[in-house]
């Protein structure tokens, strides 16, 4: 196990926990009556959540191939690259939309919650097969993230069939959902990654680090 590797994969997880959260915010104040400045404000923190998530996406696939050790793995890594590319997608149709092109930014919106949902589900599967003792905690998160990403889609669907009140209401609901699953597999990816190994010492037997 490469330990540079460990220590991306939590900090990248850890990362999204706080772009899920402050895209989280910014949906809340969107689902709330507000002003045209609020309006700006919501877009904004919602880009730059993504934004980090994006990061934190990357340097999760980064360190997930730095210590990889099977096939089945590599699901997982893609699964993360996927997510990324969907935080990205997010990134670009909230400019959009922050530039008052609503149709089309919502559009690019959609398929990147599509994305990052197809991801999570990717990340899922490959970590219920791991054997690790916080492989059903991590795995319970990622699955948690591609529902609530879902969730936030069919929101973005209902504001282009113009039931905004709906539709907002639905995406701060799924903002949160994902914030807490990110939580979760971060949670389990911390303690997986700092508990004590087991490491094997020829001359005077195993020992603990």
């Amino acid at each position: 196990m490469e330990g540079n590797g460990e220590g991306l994969i939590v900090s990248g997880a850890w990362i999204q926990t706080i772009g899920a959260a402050v895209a989280a915010i910014g949906n809340t104040i969107a689902a709330m009556d507000r002003s045209e400045e609020d309006e700006r404000v919501s877009s904004e923190l919602y880009i730059l959540g993504n934004a980090v998530e994006a990061t934190g996406n990357s340097l999760q696939a980064v360190g997930q191939t730095k210590i990889q050790e099977s096939e089945e793995e590599t699901l997982g890594i893609v699964g993360d690259w996927f997510q990324a590319a969907g935080n990205i997608a997010n990134v670009v149709g909230g400019t959009i939309v922050l530039n008052d092109d609503v149709e089309e930014g919502l559009s690019i919106d959609i398929l990147g919650d599509v994305i990052q949902s197809i991801g999570a589900s990717f990340e899922a599967h490959s970590s219920s097969l791991l054997d690790s003792d916080y492989a059903a905690l991590i795995a319970a998160g990622q699955r948690v993230q591609s529902i609530s990403v879902a969730i936030e889609a069919i929101g973005l669907v209902y504001i282009m069939k113009g039931k905004d009140k709906v539709g907002q209401q639905l995406i701060a609901i799924g903002s949160y959902g994902q914030t807490a699953g990110a939580a979760l597999s971060a949670i389990g990816y911390t303690k997986e990654y700092n508990r004590p190994r087991l490491f094997h010492d020829w001359n005077s037997g195993y020992y603990y680090l």
